[in-house]
């Protein structure tokens, strides 16, 4: 009888390892938060069906959207811890606590990894005043009224200008408020404002071609899709302590995952992201690869949970302190 007992218990260890060590046996599901011909749709695109090679399976794509990517947050959320349903997301979910949107943020997955940040960039039309960073800071600080373009609380855009207020003692810029970095550029074109923050991925094809000028990148060193923009700390340290901040763009699965099955996954994506198709997209769209992944990734978000965070609730676009949530100040 204790024989019979023995050999199922050793039969059921067996099985279960034979079926954590065949992961995956069967497609995997992947869920973009935001809409389709958008860069976290196109870097999902991309990246997507290279790690499928090394995974010998498929990963169905669908875009899941609504609420500021909080749909498909929360949908993968509810998913099975089981490595099958993977979230393809950017950096919004740092701000849903604060905001009131959603309970649920990265601080219940694990991220796969982090593949691409898009980093903001000020821009200015090519007749405009100030042929530097300095001359448009030294005009904000005498009090001149500078209409910059903004995407509402939350955007790149909006967080940008906020960083820039608090780091230089602005009172406030005249924020004017467009629905997307596309119609932001269009209207400093058009002369209608005076400068924009935006994503690089937005704001790189019309510095190459001459339409707009770019004074600084909010990054602590050159870009070499646009080696001749300065880097904002050439000119104020200061914004070292924000640093790095910025869009991001990454593949994360539900926290309790087994971790068997998340190093499947990393080993997969990170093999993605160092092939050379890779590696051409992020070159055409302009982004900065990040390749971060586990303690690492986990350090990234949360500098960018805290800078964002905070600045909009300074800003009072906020609804809710991120003390509330244990975020902390940077200093």
């Amino acid at each position: 009888m204790k024989k019979r007992i023995f050999l199922a218990f050793l039969f059921l260890v067996v099985n279960a390892r034979v079926g954590l060590s065949a992961y995956p046996e069967k497609n995997l599901h992947g869920y973009i938060m935001w809409g389709a011909g958008g860069a976290m749709d196109n870097v999902a695109r991309a990246i997507s069906p290279i790690a499928e090679e090394y995974l010998n399976k498929k990963i169905i794509l669908q875009n899941r959207t609504g609420a500021t990517g909080a749909v498909a947050t929360t949908f993968v959320a509810n998913q099975r811890a089981d490595g099958y349903s993977i979230l393809y997301g950017a950096e919004n979910p740092n701000l849903y606590k604060v905001t009131g949107l959603s309970k649920i943020d990265y601080d219940q997955f694990d991220p796969v990894l982090l593949m691409m940040a898009n980093v903001g960039v000020v821009l200015v039309g090519q007749e405009s005043p100030y042929q530097s960073y300095e001359d448009f800071i030294d005009a904000a600080l005498s009090g001149k009224s500078i209409k910059m373009g903004s995407t509402g609380p939350g955007g790149l855009p909006f967080v940008a200008n906020t960083m820039i207020e608090k780091i230089h003692g602005i009172k406030s810029f005249n924020k004017v408020r467009f629905d997307g970095e596309g119609p932001c550029i269009t209207a400093l074109m058009g002369g209608h404002i005076d400068a924009v923050v935006v994503g690089l991925l937005a704001g790189e094809s019309f510095i190459k071609s001459g339409s707009l000028k770019g004074l600084a990148v909010i990054s602590s060193k050159r870009l070499p899709s646009v080696e001749s923009v300065p880097a904002v700390t050439e000119f104020y340290d200061d914004y070292r302590n924000y640093l790095p901040w910025g869009a991001f763009f990454g593949a994360f699965v539900r926290k309790g995952t087994p971790e068997d099955r998340v190093k499947i996954l990393r080993d997969a994506f990170e093999k993605a992201y160092e092939d050379p198709r890779f590696d051409e997209l992020a070159k055409n769209m302009g982004g900065v690869k990040l390749g971060l992944t586990g303690e690492e990734a986990e350090r990234y978000i949360e500098q960018n949970k805290s800078v964002s965070a905070w600045l909009l609730y300074d800003a009072g676009g906020a609804k809710f302190s991120p003390s509330d949530f244990g975020i902390k100040r940077l200093e």
